[in-house]
Protein backbone atom coordinates (compact mmCIF):
# COMPACT_ATOMS: atom_id res chain seq x y z
CA UNK A 1 0.00 0.00 0.00
CA UNK A 2 1.25 3.50 -1.06
CA UNK A 3 1.19 5.71 1.87
CA UNK A 4 0.21 9.33 2.17
CA UNK A 5 3.27 11.65 2.59
CA UNK A 6 2.74 14.38 4.60
CA UNK A 7 5.05 17.15 5.35
CA UNK A 8 4.42 19.46 8.57
CA UNK A 9 5.15 23.52 8.58
CA UNK A 10 4.49 25.22 11.52
CA UNK A 11 6.22 27.61 14.27
CA UNK A 12 5.10 25.65 17.64
CA UNK A 13 7.18 22.43 17.71
CA UNK A 14 5.02 21.09 20.81
CA UNK A 15 1.79 21.51 18.07
CA UNK A 16 3.85 19.40 15.36
CA UNK A 17 4.90 16.72 17.69
CA UNK A 18 1.15 16.05 18.47
CA UNK A 19 0.46 16.32 15.04
CA UNK A 20 3.24 13.51 14.05
CA UNK A 21 1.63 11.61 16.76
CA UNK A 22 -1.67 11.27 15.47
CA UNK A 23 -0.74 10.85 11.90
CA UNK A 24 1.94 8.41 12.33
CA UNK A 25 -0.68 6.50 14.34
CA UNK A 26 -2.61 6.11 10.74
CA UNK A 27 -1.17 3.24 8.18
CA UNK A 28 -1.83 4.95 5.22
CA UNK A 29 0.13 7.81 6.17
CA UNK A 30 3.89 8.84 6.66
CA UNK A 31 5.34 12.33 8.06
CA UNK A 32 8.49 12.96 5.95
CA UNK A 33 9.18 16.21 7.09
CA UNK A 34 8.65 19.07 9.44
CA UNK A 35 9.79 23.00 9.16
CA UNK A 36 9.27 25.40 11.87
CA UNK A 37 8.14 28.39 9.23
CA UNK A 38 8.05 28.84 5.76
CA UNK A 39 11.76 29.28 4.76
CA UNK A 40 12.92 26.27 6.43
CA UNK A 41 9.97 25.12 4.56
CA UNK A 42 11.09 25.85 1.07
CA UNK A 43 14.69 25.41 1.52
CA UNK A 44 13.59 21.55 1.98
CA UNK A 45 12.21 20.98 -1.39
CA UNK A 46 15.33 19.91 -2.90
CA UNK A 47 14.53 16.48 -2.31
CA UNK A 48 11.46 14.40 -3.25
CA UNK A 49 7.88 16.41 -2.94
CA UNK A 50 5.32 15.11 -0.07
CA UNK A 51 1.86 14.44 -1.62
CA UNK A 52 0.58 16.65 0.91
CA UNK A 53 1.60 19.70 3.07
CA UNK A 54 -0.16 20.94 6.48
CA UNK A 55 0.98 25.00 6.32
CA UNK A 56 0.24 27.05 9.35
CA UNK A 57 -0.55 30.39 8.22
CA UNK A 58 1.26 33.04 10.77
CA UNK A 59 4.77 31.62 11.46
CA UNK A 60 8.12 34.15 11.84
CA UNK A 61 10.39 34.43 8.70
CA UNK A 62 8.26 33.59 6.07
CA UNK A 63 4.61 33.05 6.89
CA UNK A 64 2.18 30.67 5.20
CA UNK A 65 0.58 32.14 2.61
CA UNK A 66 3.83 33.19 0.90
CA UNK A 67 5.70 29.50 1.32
CA UNK A 68 2.25 28.04 -0.36
CA UNK A 69 2.23 30.96 -3.22
CA UNK A 70 6.29 30.25 -3.46
CA UNK A 71 5.81 26.41 -3.49
CA UNK A 72 3.31 25.67 -6.02
CA UNK A 73 4.89 27.98 -7.99
CA UNK A 74 7.89 25.86 -8.00
CA UNK A 75 5.75 22.39 -7.90
CA UNK A 76 2.36 22.33 -9.93
CA UNK A 77 -0.17 19.71 -8.58
CA UNK A 78 1.07 20.34 -4.67
CA UNK A 79 -1.56 20.06 -2.36
CA UNK A 80 -1.84 22.54 0.75
CA UNK A 81 -3.75 21.91 3.94
CA UNK A 82 -3.74 25.32 5.32
CA UNK A 83 -3.77 25.32 9.55
CA UNK A 84 -4.90 28.20 11.40
CA UNK A 85 -5.93 29.27 14.97
CA UNK A 86 -7.70 32.39 14.31
CA UNK A 87 -11.43 32.45 14.09
CA UNK A 88 -14.02 33.38 12.27
CA UNK A 89 -15.79 36.52 14.04
CA UNK A 90 -18.95 36.70 12.29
Amino acid sequence: MKKIRVYLVDDHKLFRNGLVLLLEGEPDIQVVGEAANGREFMESLDGPVPDVVMMDIDMPLMNGIEATRAACSGHRGLKVLTLSMYGDEN
